[in-house]
């Protein structure tokens, strides 16, 4: 039986102290390799939660975080990531901090950057920024990983960007435009992010690097936030991560603005080595937003996109345009301006494209009207290249 079938054989149902002796002893024992296969084929946090700290008896959860972490450097990349994982998903003790604090110290370069990323494709609420700024609790211990992350991410360069896209009115018609049905993802808008993902070559440092900033109020137990990347999966988006609002920054323009720039800026700080896109719409705060990230991050900046969704003027369009915000009616216009600006690759325009006028025929269109005046701007947009 191999390590991590047994490992799973003591971990079902409620373990006893016996058992819990018996993943230690196992875990002891394991050679550098399968102790790696453990953290990757294991559910770290199922490990971990399985054995107790008891009040008169052994702390077992105590000596299999110690083992572990004083085993780190027989852990690759994804196992490390697994394992900080492992110590987020419960509740998170000072020491649990301090372990994930060297989870982190553990890697430099180009490898942290990689812990990184791989600690941010979970496909839960338990993605990097919550673990760095929700989880560990201790203003210093956080200090101690963003230094650290600053330190390693000057001497590397991925070559490509981070991806920071609204949702309503952005990936979905949902509030203030009226130029689709309800509930229509937007043509294109699918194709557009995944080329952007896979950067100016077609040949990715990374994939992943999506990540959704949305005022859509988060919560304790991440429900919304989890209910926010099945309804992405589904509409095929499969590789994110997202960060909400809070149910107070619903109330106004300003505080929806504020709480996404906030946002924003905490992913800065975790991949200071990357450049940074968004991509929002003219329905609420974005504009704001783009104007103000300009203003903090410009020396990370790429570009603004914004989706118009309120039909704004073209003098307003060219005054924003001067700002360096670029508002769309459609992603292959978003489209032609990346490929322009050396964001993605000619294939990746072409499949813009090529999704946005096969989406447009799949559409369920409420008149004959929205039809042709929606496709009249597709149709104008895909003719300038």
């Amino acid at each position: 039986m191999s390590s991590p079938t047994l490992l799973a054989s003591l971990l079902a149902g409620r373990t006893s102290r016996t058992e819990e002796q018996q993943v230690l002893a196992l875990l002891r024992m394991a050679s550098a390799s399968a102790l790696d296969r453990i953290l990757l084929e294991t559910d770290a946090a199922e490990l971990i939660g399985s054995l107790d700290d008891r009040r008169f008896g052994p702390a077992n959860r105590t000596a299999v975080r110690d083992l572990l972490v004083a085993r780190i450097g027989d852990l690759s990349i994804q196992a490390r990531a697994n394992l900080a994982y492992g110590l987020q998903a419960g509740p998170t003790s000072r020491a649990d901090a301090e372990a994930i604090r060297a989870v982190f110290l553990s890697c430099r370069g180009e490898d942290l950057t990689r812990l990184k990323n791989a600690m941010n494709m979970r496909t839960d609420s338990h993605d990097l920024e919550g673990l760095v700024y929700s989880d560990v609790g201790s203003p210093t211990i956080r200090a101690e990983i963003l230094n650290h992350i600053a330190r390693e991410a000057a001497g590397v360069e991925p070559g490509e960007a981070k991806v920071l896209c609204d949702i309503d009115d952005t990936v979905v018609c949902a509030l203030h435009d009226r130029r689709y049905p309800r509930g229509t993802i937007y043509p294109g808008i699918l194709a557009l992010l995944d080329a952007l993902d896979r950067g100016p070559d077609d040949e990715p440092f990374s994939m992943g690097d999506l990540t959704f900033v949305t005022a859509r109020p988060g919560d304790a137990f991440g429900l919304i936030e989890n209910h926010t990347r099945a309804s992405l999966r589904r509409a095929g988006i499969a590789h994110h991560s997202v960060m909400t609002g809070t149910v107070q920054a619903l109330f106004t323009c300003d505080l929806m603005a504020g709480r996404k720039i906030a946002n924003i800026e905490h992913y800065h700080a975790l991949f200071p080595e990357y450049r940074l896109l968004f991509i929002g719409d003219s329905g609420q705060a974005d504009i704001r937003v783009g104007d103000t990230l300009w203003q903090r991050l410009e020396h990370a900046l790429d570009i603004v996109f914004i989706h118009d969704v309120v039909h704004t003027s073209d003098a307003e369009r060219a005054r924003l345009r001067g700002e360096r915000i670029h508002l769309v009616d459609t992603y292959v216009g978003a489209a032609r301006i990346a490929h322009e600006r050396g964001l993605i690759a000619r294939a990746g325009l072409d499949r813009v494209v090529q999704e946005s006028l096969s989406a447009l025929a799949e559409i369920r269109w409420s008149s004959v009207e929205q039809e042709r005046a929606t496709r009249a701007l597709f149709e104008r947009d895909a003719a300038l290249g």
